[in-house]
């Protein structure tokens, strides 16, 4: 209400302050926040000196912002299969020639080994802000990390994104081109401006993340306890983890009746990826053996901060009598 009543919705002091907020929750030298994590992605590669193609490595397990973003610099993606029984991608596996990598902490598990690759590293912690690897919060690994703060994300300010760095001239250079008003240059610039409400909105999340990520870890080690006598693959969760998601497979049955079976008694369970990279540039699953057998096998129960205890507990009897 103080922002709509200053009568200034566009980018200004708010962001400013969300900017400051966030680099002091991340231990970092600077962040640029911009309207969506796929703003954040893209200004990233183009920041990096990818704006004109470039080889960039992706998991294939992934939403399709990652490509999208590759394709907006005409990049080359290069995809990579998952190793058998995790959901993200093993960094010593990566080719020596990528210009590029961007690396996901698949839902809000940590990715080890970042310091394997030659390339530059953008983190992408959509599913992960808050979480750490160490000492470090996840973000602050790589060259760059990227962040979201969709409806569906650990930090919601309904849209919205950014990215951190300890570089000053990447963090300039993104501040430049976020947006394109006011200049005499050719220099190719976007509309990737953050409103000053959704950096209100982020900015009390913020205050709250800590105890959303207690939350999530407390109900996630009640699922493990409840169901960890199922036939059931559980996730595990290290010290520095979030529980973006809690995914699931079973050791007998494929994801879609499973799905259909939460979803008869009432409990939304979904696929927690909506659709394989391979599939959508047209590769057969055969090459990717791993990601394959993922997306036919995960299944996403409901884990989020505002489950109520008898939600938490009928998520609980439904998942023992659906496994």
């Amino acid at each position: 209400m103080r922002v709509i009543r200053s009568g200034q919705l566009a980018q200004g002091v708010e962001c400013a302050a969300l900017e400051s907020d966030l680099a002091a929750y991340l231990s970092v030298d600077r962040v640029v926040v911009v309207s969506s994590g796929s703003a954040a992605l893209h200004l990233a590669l183009v920041t990096m000196g990818k704006q004109s193609g470039g080889r960039i490595g992706i998991p294939s397990y992934v939403c399709s912002a990652l490509l999208n973003a590759i394709r907006h610099i005409d990049g080359q993606p290069h995809l990579f299969d998952l190793p058998n029984g995790g959901f993200n991608i093993n960094l010593k596996n990566v080719d020596r020639d990528l210009d590029a990598i961007i690396v996901p902490h698949m839902f809000g598990q940590a990715v080890s080994g970042l310091d394997e690759p030659s390339c530059l590293v953008i983190e992408d912690c959509a599913m992960s802000i808050g979480a750490s690897a160490g000492s470090r919060k996840l973000g602050t690994l790589g060259t760059l990390g990227v962040f979201s703060f969709y409806a569906t994300k650990v930090l919601c300010a309904g849209e919205g994104g950014a990215i951190c760095t300890d570089d000053a001239g990447l963090a300039e250079h993104v501040r430049d081109i976020r947006d394109y008003d006011g200049r005499t240059d050719s220099v190719t610039r976007y509309n990737y401006k953050m409103t000053e409400i959704q950096a209100a909105i982020a900015r009390v999340q913020l205050r709250s993340l800590d105890t959303f990520v207690s939350i999530r870890r407390e109900i996630a080690n009640r699922y493990t306890e409840a169901l960890r006598d199922h036939p059931v693959a559980l996730p595990r969760f290290s010290a520095g983890d979030i529980p973006f998601r809690f995914v699931i497979r079973h050791h007998k049955k494929d994801a879609d009746p499973l799905i259909e079976a939460f979803e008869q008694r009432g409990v939304a369970a979904r696929k927690p990826v909506f659709c394989p990279l391979h599939r959508i540039v047209g590769h057969k699953d055969e090459a990717y053996p791993n990601t394959s057998r993922a997306f036919r096998e995960a299944v996403s129960i409901p884990l989020y901060p505002a489950l109520t205890e008898p939600e938490i507990r009928r998520v609980i009897d439904t998942a023992r009598v659906v496994l």
